[in-house]
């Protein structure tokens, strides 16, 4: 509930207890999994002392996107495997579960930092999948070249190996004479665009960004203004790209 000099004051069933300490290591969470008790209701006590606190936001989430109703039935609770995710210059190896919300997983978690920012500055932020990072576009190509007698979607499905999810993704991507041009369908197997436009409820994260500036703390973690107090884990401002595991980190 705060605290004076080096007294800790603790509030346990509305009686105020005082704990006496030489040296203090809050480990408080983010604001995230409010039922494990990190709800981010610490940062006035911090505030009062000086430190900086910055907002908190979802990090390592769900992101949202406005699937087309009819799309939503044929798609949510499909994985897209092996694919390679990217934003602006950054790239990710992975796996992402479409929902009816939108799209979370692996593969876009390590993205977070960029989606974020792209969000909060522009109210979406633009993802790229490429659903074959182990072919080139030029081999892609190629395949449908040498097709014979297939069909656009038996080259996708038995050629290229396109699982069902994405040939239906490329499918709502296109009108009918774009799904039958090679060239198109091509280029968006390597590069199909996905617009995210709002984070998952902030509870639901698996962590969060925001909360202790790094300023405030020296490379022990210790509070610069507030020596023998330092500051571990999710109450400080790190974009972990680690999930859940900020303490490791």
């Amino acid at each position: 509930k705060g605290w004076s000099s080096n007294d800790l004051l603790f509030s346990n069933n509305g009686e105020t207890k005082i704990i006496k300490s030489d040296l203090v290591v809050f480990a408080l969470g983010g604001a995230s999994w409010k039922v494990t008790g990190s709800a981010g209701d610490w940062t006035s006590y911090f505030e009062e002392k000086g430190i900086q606190i910055n907002p908190f936001y979802p990090s390592n989430c769900a992101y949202k996107i406005n699937w087309k109703p009819e799309l939503v039935k044929q798609i949510s609770g499909y994985a897209l495997k092996n694919c390679a995710f990217s934003c602006d210059n950054s790239h990710k190896k992975g796996e992402a579960v479409l929902t009816d919300f939108g799209v979370e997983g692996s593969g876009i978690y390590g993205l977070s930092k960029e989606v974020r920012e792209h969000i909060i500055r522009k109210q979406k932020a633009e993802l790229f999948i490429d659903f074959k990072p182990e072919l080139s576009l030029h081999e892609i190509q190629i395949r449908f070249e040498n097709r014979g007698k297939l069909s656009i979607k038996d080259v996708l499905e038995k050629k290229i190996n396109l699982s069902a999810v994405q040939i239906q993704l490329l499918k709502n991507q296109t009108t009918k004479e774009e799904y039958n041009q090679p060239e198109t369908i091509s280029r968006l197997i390597k590069k199909f665009p996905l617009i995210l436009t709002d984070f998952a409820p902030i509870d639901d994260a698996i962590s969060t960004v925001g909360g202790i500036a790094l300023e405030e703390v020296n490379e022990n973690l210790e509070l610069k203004k507030l020596p023998n107090y330092y500051c571990i884990g999710e109450m400080l401002d790190w974009d972990a790209p680690t999930g859940g595991y900020l303490l490791q980190g």
